[in-house]
Parts: C-alpha cells; structure tokens; sequence
C-alpha cells in the first residue's frame, strides 16, 4: 500500500511494530523462542529496524522440518486459521497459517494498490492462473469487486475465449502465461477484449514479455513482487518505473554477502512480516534476487524501492570455472531483434551445456540462420563459459502449477 507518510513516520511504524512483534514470537512462538536464545538475544535488544541483523535468518527449509505447533504462535487454534500452500517452484512447499483477519487485512493491501492505479469498484478482474477462488457473494451482489479465474492450463483458444466471453477491465496473469498468450491473439480478440489495467505476478516479468503483453491487450503492465508468505512485497510504479515496498506491512531486506546491499546492486531478499501475528515471518530468506533501488522513487512517495525483480536465487548457473550467471542475463540477447520467437526457456543441463528450447511463431518459416545467429549471441554473452545448443520444438508446457518457468538449472533439482 502507498503511504503518503513520511519516511520518518514509516520508520516509527516499522520500528515500534517491530518490537511487538518480536516480543510476541519470543513469548508465544517456540522456534523464534529457540532462536533468540540459541543467539544470546533477548527480544527487547530488538529496539528498530536497525536492530534486524542481530537475528539469525530463518530459511524455508528450516521451518519445513519443524512441527507445526513449533510455528504457530501459543493462543491460536491451528484448525481455525487460512492456510496458504506455497506452489513449490522452487523445490520446497510450504504451509502458511495466518487468522482470516490477517489475511484479510493483506488483500486490503493489496486492494489499495489496485484502486490507486485507476481500478474502479464496479470493475471486473479477471486472473489467468491456477487457484480456484470463490468470489465474494456479498460484492458479487452489490456488483462491486467482481473477479473470476481462468484455468491457465487450458488452451489458449479456450482461454481467448473466455475473456471475450466477459470482457475484463482488470486482467491479471503470470507474465509467461500473458507473454504466450500474446501469440495466439487476434484482431477480433482485440476488439472485445480491452482491458485498461493488466497486472503480472509471482514470476520474473522481462522486457520482452512486457512489450508483447502491452502490444497485444494495448494497455500498460503494472508489475507485482509478491509471496504467499508476504503476499504484497512492492510494486511497479507508473511514474518511476522503480518498485516501492510495501513498507506498512513488509520490512525489505536487500542483503549482499550477509550485509545491506548498495544502491543499485543486486542481492538477496530477506523480509518481516509485520502484520503475521499466527505464524510469524521474521527475516525469512525467500530465495529471490532483487536489485536495491534508491531511497525515494522519482514520484516522490517515500516508499523505501527495489529497482528490479531478477527472479530466484537457485535458478542461478553456476559454471566449472567458479562463475555465476543469473539467467535473466540471456533474456535480452536471446530476443533482441528475434520477433520470430514465440517462447522460449533456457535450461542448464550440465556444468558446461546450456539448452535453449525455443518454440517459433511459424516452424516452417524458421531458418538455420536464424537459430545459429541465436546460438552465437547467446554464446557471446556466456563468454565461453557453456556451450549453447538451441532446439526447436512445438510446445513448451507450463508446471503442475500452471506457473511458466523460462529458465532454470538442472543441477539444483540433483
């Protein structure tokens, strides 16, 4: 949510939700409990944000091994509370508990997002994803907040169809399945199908697929960072292309080598939750690699930025002679000036081999050249460091979880 708060009074927030918070994992919470005292760390030496990095990071994988009683905080009843599943792209399911309020009060958060950029009341959203959601009956009856989902596995002809069927002025989606979606798209589609908001979420969105979802809806993506752990984390701004953080309801990390990362360089997320009172969130390493943007977006909310999402950390190659590469660092190469390419998904298969299946606009069409021009600039950027080996094929499937993932790296899933 934007705050139109100073950034003084952001800070007194954080720092005085902080320290109840901590209190209360510390009294209530065993793991936290455990932790603080395994740290020599009392939970009034937490006195702000500045105190954070006194507190051991917690990771997915260690919350995981933990029973659940262990997790929630003393006071709650575990059968009464929302239960969110993480998809597991990443290898790692997790259960989320949070009280019905709490998960309300964050779909408040993120409401106030979508109203301040231009969403109106009676509007319909529509979401191309996988969860099966049951609209409010009571909006529904007053017509307001009106939202369906569309199965993102379907065919595209069948999902086309649905949209022209009820129109949305809302259209939401992940980036890979708006981007693919594109492809298939055409004149008579354009005429029903209008939308005057599009929202991406829960994947890297790149340049690329931004210009052909905004070229083929023809209307501006706003792009989400969110989690099922955090839900809204930050969000792209219209005026400054900067990502502000949702500072009311999520403390930010953005940590280099274990310490806070500049402005302008890349690091890991490390995030709080200050409204996860069931099921505390604190400093838990969510695995994504983000670039830390400057203290104020040029739109002048005083929001604390990200400047770019880059996507999760375990997608990262890594090469025999010691060097990593972030495949979003093959994205543009690989689609600068190659409108041919419909979609695309670049997948390390050994140490030393990079496998880039591509799935052309027209396989007929598609020549040699074209695919051995790819190959060189892909190699260019590698430096030598993999070969490249670039294949054509005629579908690429999205996960169980309806969820595309344009790249990653066989050897983490060994």
């Amino acid at each position: 949510m934007a705050s139109r708060w100073g950034r003084s009074q952001i800070q007194a927030f954080q720092n005085g939700r902080l320290r109840r918070l901590v209190h209360h994992a510390c009294e209530r919470v065993p793991y936290y409990r455990c932790l603080f005292q395994e740290a020599g760390l009392r939970s009034q030496d937490i006195r702000g944000v500045e105190d954070l990095e006194r507190i051991p990071i917690t990771t997915r994988q260690t919350l995981q091994s933990l029973p659940v009683q262990d997790l929630v905080a003393r006071g709650f009843d575990v059968g009464k509370l929302v239960v969110h599943r993480t998809s597991g792209s990443s290898g790692e399911p997790l259960n989320i508990r949070r009280t019905v309020f709490e998960d309300r009060l964050l779909q408040a958060h993120r409401l106030k997002v979508l109203l301040n950029l231009g969403m109106r009341w009676t509007d319909r959203r529509t979401a191309v994803v996988t969860a099966r959601k049951e609209p409010s009956r009571v909006f529904r009856r007053l017509g307001l907040l009106r939202y369906q989902e569309i199965d993102c596995l379907e065919p595209p002809e069948k999902i086309l169809r649905a949209l022209r069927a009820s129109p949305p002025q809302v259209l939401r989606g992940f980036p890979g399945t708006l981007s693919w979606l594109a492809g298939f798209i055409r004149d008579e589609d354009r005429a029903v199908i209008q939308p005057r908001i599009i929202v991406t979420d829960s994947e890297s969105l790149t340049d690329e697929m931004r210009a052909r979802i905004e070229g083929a809806f023809g209307a501006r993506v706003t792009d989400f960072y969110d989690s099922h752990e955090f839900n809204m984390i930050a969000w792209e701004c219209s005026a400054g292309g900067l990502y502000h953080v949702s500072d009311l309801s999520v403390i930010a990390e953005v940590l280099k080598d274990g310490k806070p990362a500049a402005e302008g360089e890349d690091g890991e997320l490390v995030a709080t939750a200050l409204h996860s009172w069931a099921m505390p969130f604190i400093r838990f390493r969510l695995g994504d690699l983000v670039t830390r943007g400057p203290a104020m977006c040029r739109c002048g909310t005083e929001n604390t930025t990200i400047e770019r999402v880059q996507g999760r950390l375990m997608d990262r190659f890594e090469f025999p002679d010691g060097t990593t590469l972030h495949p979003y660092r093959l994205v543009r190469p690989l689609l600068s000036e190659n409108s041919w390419i419909q979609r695309f998904q670049i997948v390390q298969e050994t140490a030393d081999r990079i496998l880039v299946n591509i799935v052309p606009l027209e396989m007929e069409k598609t020549t040699v050249a074209a695919v051995a021009c790819v190959e060189a600039a892909l190699a260019s950027a590698l430096g030598g460091a993999a070969k490249v080996t670039v294949r054509l094929i005629h579908e690429i499937p999205p996960s169980p979880n309806g969820k595309f993932r344009p790249y990653y790296s066989k050897l983490k899933m060994l």
